[in-house]
Order: structure tokens, then sequence, then C-alpha cells
């Protein structure tokens, strides 16, 4: 349910910044604009940071049993990070690897 009210507040602000994005000769959903390709289930109660590592300032909290979207791409020195959409107030920012559990692509989920 979080998940699909979620992809309809993505689709919201994207349709207000501009409606959606043209890749190439192909519609990118807004979910893959913005550059969250993955679905993630949270694992583990975890802060979202401004940037990808420990001196991060928190933003946001992830909450666990939660589902939330992210990028594919691995951030930071030791590539542990993700950047996700924060659970609570929906902030874009970095987590690490080890508090998610990817579910597959916005593609599988119809994002």
């Amino acid at each position: 349910m979080r998940l699909k009210r979620f992809a309809a507040a993505l689709a919201t602000t994207a349709v207000a910044a501009g409606g959606t994005v043209v890749t190439g000769a192909a519609l990118a959903s807004p979910a893959e604009a913005a550059g969250l390709g993955c679905v993630f289930l949270v694992k583990h109660r975890a802060p979202v940071k401004s940037k990808p590592a420990k001196k991060g300032k928190v933003v946001d909290r992830l909450r666990r049993g939660d589902r939330t979207l992210g990028s594919c791409r691995r951030y930071g020195q030791e590539k542990n990070w993700h950047r996700v959409v924060g659970t609570r107030d929906l902030t874009k920012g970095y987590t690490r690897q080890k508090n998610l559990q990817k579910l597959g692509t916005t593609e599988d989920f119809g994002i």
C-alpha cells in the first residue's frame, strides 16, 4: 500500500515539474527519470543521509518492513551505499546497502 502511495506521489511530482521525461524515443517512468530504478525492502531501521558517508547529515529515516524506491547503482568509496527515498518525509538521500534487500526493478512492479 505504501509503495502505491509513494508511486502516486512521485508521479504527481513529475507531472507538476513539467510532465514525463523523454529519453530517446521511449518514455521513461517518473521513477526511472529520477534515477530510482530499483525497489527495496528495508531490513533494518536506518537513517537516510545527505551524502554517502558516515558523517553525512541525517535527512530522513527508513522504517523496518517498508518498501522504498532507490538507485540500483552503488555510491561511496566502498560502493556500499544506495540512493533511496526515505519513508518518513519522502526525502532523497543515501543509506547503507546492508539495510536493504532488493526486491526487483520498477519495471517488475509496473512503476
